[in-house]
């Protein structure tokens, strides 16, 4: 094992007490890649390294290395949302504070295969996720988007939609929407955030692991 920061290094505002009883509704692999994610968008990586800690003491092996490919996944879905400088700290943050022993054992080659760059099949994905998660205003949303700048939608449709957030190796698609509500809630746009909270039901989400994100998200945005 690496040196991993303690609990006693968090600040004395952070109640890991309070994170896994909003968070209880969740798996706890899930619960705190929610909490990395929202920790990125708030930009508070040095929050990171203690909740690494924190995992390793009350995580079972198997469910530590799941919560590390699961946060990593996060990271990188989240990078057009937060902004690639977060991303990197906060994963800079994470796989720091990753047990070596660990981190040793993680795959050191990319998910994306050459597939993913089948440009016509990738937007074709995208556009079903987007269907999925807006429904009925699915449409209405892309023909607004198009009218302002037709290369913005095709960049969301293609390459956020299709190349990131549809790729469900790792993160599943409900997943993704609740680490998305996550990243959201942080930065202050409600009307994104709104959309992504009817898009995590419509992806099965129940309304106590919503909830659940959303609380761990104020609550970290709040320190």
């Amino acid at each position: 094992m690496s040196d991993v920061p303690t609990e006693a290094e968090v600040p004395s505002c952070f109640d890991y007490t309070q994170l896994d009883s909003v968070g209880q509704a969740l798996q706890p692999e899930l619960r705190y890649t929610i909490a990395v994610t929202a920790m990125a968008s708030a930009n508070k990586p040095t929050l990171i390294p203690p909740l690494v800690g924190h995992c390793v003491a009350s995580l079972s092996g198997a469910e530590f290395y799941r919560f590390v490919t699961l946060a990593r996944e996060s990271l990188l879905k989240m990078v057009a949302t937060v902004g690639a400088p977060r991303i990197i700290n906060a994963t800079s943050a994470l796989m720091d504070a990753v047990p070596k022993d660990v981190a040793n054992t993680l795959p050191r080659h990319s998910n994306r295969s050459k597939n993913e760059y089948d440009y016509d099949a990738i937007r074709s994905r995208g556009e079903s996720l987007w269907r999925s998660v807006y429904s009925r205003q699915a449409e209405n949303l892309e023909h607004k988007i198009g009218n302002w700048y037709p290369d913005l939608i095709e960049v969301i449709k293609t390459d956020l939609y299709g190349r990131l957030l549809s790729n469900c190796t790792i993160l599943g698609a409900c997943e993704t929407e609740l680490c998305t509500i996550a990243a959201l809630l942080p930065i202050d746009v409600p009307a994104q955030l709104k959309s992504h909270v009817l898009g995590a039901g419509r992806l099965g989400a129940s309304q106590e692991e919503i909830s659940a994100a959303i609380a761990i998200a104020d609550m970290i945005s709040r320190l």
